[in-house]
């Protein structure tokens, strides 16, 4: 027997009769429904945001432990770049330098990382126990290597679904952006003052908590714009572009005009007026006056 549904039309007042959905019916409308929910191209986005930072905390253990290890075998050594660093793991051998591959790796620094080298107070590691320092580095210039290559594919996915996010905030922070707000469509439903401080959670909770205070920025202190500018102008600059942000991540979202171009001149001439208030503030102040005592 087929079960049926009773609603009354609340127009005609007539009794209306429906076939009651089955069970196969559910199961048909919640695939459809996952379907839909992870064939979206933000899911790419976030998974590929997801990967580039896990790939940049797992190349960064790997090369603090490459330090240590190497640092057995040429503790004189230092330097910043760690892709030179990772160079001269690769190239150097103490007993008997090779220049030219070592010139290859660092340039004009060749011969005083050799003599270094020569005069280095560190263990003389066998041929075997070297190599394997060597290959621990292959690792982290590869993971490196496959890291570039997401951010790159990142980029062309954050261009492809959020032009005008990508266009006034970067494609790189406009990943970030998205990823960490759930989707683009999710995005687009925030307010501004939302956006201000996505990546901000935790300050912001402990400012509802316990009173401390608010957060002016979160993830979008990665902007130029934002995070060079002076401190005391920092807030306001950043809420501005978060109000830029917001109408950009809608029309991403909804209308899917470009209107990115009009929107950053305008972020850029706020940011100029913001600029101009503060420099002038600045000039106004007195100098060389102490504060009064309390």
């Amino acid at each position: 027997m087929l079960a049926v549904i009773r609603r009354e039309n609340e127009v005609s007042g007539l009794i209306i009769m429906t076939p009651k959905p089955s069970r196969e019916d559910f199961f048909k409308k919640a695939r459809r429904k996952v379907h839909v929910a992870i064939s979206s191209r933000d899911n790419l986005l976030i998974q590929s945001v997801s990967a580039v930072d896990e790939l940049n905390k797992s190349s960064n253990l790997l090369f603090e432990r490459l330090t240590e290890w190497y640092g057995m075998y040429f503790p004189e050594y230092k330097t910043a770049d760690n892709a030179r660093y990772v160079e001269v793991v690769l190239a150097l051998d103490r007993k008997s330098p090779d220049m030219e591959k070592l010139s290859e790796a660092v340039g004009t620094q060749a011969q005083s990382i050799a003599d270094k080298a020569r005069a280095s107070v560190g263990t003389i590691l066998p041929d075997g126990d070297l190599e394997q320092a060597r290959s621990l580095a292959l690792q982290v210039k590869a993971l490196w290597k496959l890291r570039d290559t997401i951010e790159a594919y990142e980029a062309n996915i954050a261009r492809e679904i959020c032009p005008n996010l990508s266009h006034i905030a970067g494609p790189e922070l406009a990943a970030k952006l998205v990823a960490q707000a759930g989707g683009l469509q999710r995005m687009a439903m925030f307010p501004a003052s939302t956006i201000q401080v996505l990546g901000a959670e935790k300050a912001l909770f402990k400012h509802l908590k316990s009173g401390s205070r608010p957060p002016k920025h979160g993830l979008i202190f990665q902007h130029a714009l934002v995070g060079k500018s002076p401190r005391r102008a920092r807030g306001k600059i950043a809420r501005c572009l978060a109000a830029k942000l917001t109408i950009a991540t809608k029309a991403d979202a909804f209308s899917h005009n470009f209107i990115a171009e009009k929107l950053k001149a305008q972020f850029e001439a706020q940011v100029k007026r913001i600029m101009d208030k503060e420099g002038a503030a600045q000039d106004g102040k007195p100098q060389g006056q102490f504060p009064p005592r309390r």
